[in-house]
């Protein structure tokens, strides 16, 4: 069978299945918008930590990745707005603590 033949045939496969071959976990619009919020939050972390000094940035950035990853899989609305507003916070402080130090 030729390969067009044979993409052709997988396509119509998919279609039957519902138009995708890739499961996707629809989100809710609050999940959605907390989603959002921890992808923010994360961006403008690592923002802070490239204004670090130049030895403490690389471990600076590994302990930000590692808290998002240790969280990564909650599930639960409430906690994840708190470890949002936690993360905040800390962020804050790291930038004022940065800004004083004059980074």
């Amino acid at each position: 069978m030729s390969k067009l033949r044979s993409l052709d045939l997988d396509l119509d496969v998919i279609m039957l299945m519902g138009g995708s071959s890739v499961m996707v976990n629809a989100l809710d619009l609050q999940s959605f918008i907390l989603r959002a919020r921890v992808l923010k939050l994360y961006r403008q972390a690592l923002k802070i930590a490239h204004r670090a000094p130049p030895q403490a940035r690389g471990e600076l950035k590994q302990s930000i990745r590692q808290e998002m990853e240790k969280n990564s899989e909650c599930n639960d609305k409430q906690k994840i707005r708190y470890l949002i507003s936690e993360g905040l916070e800390r962020i804050k402080q790291l930038d004022e603590m940065l800004d004083m130090q004059g980074h």
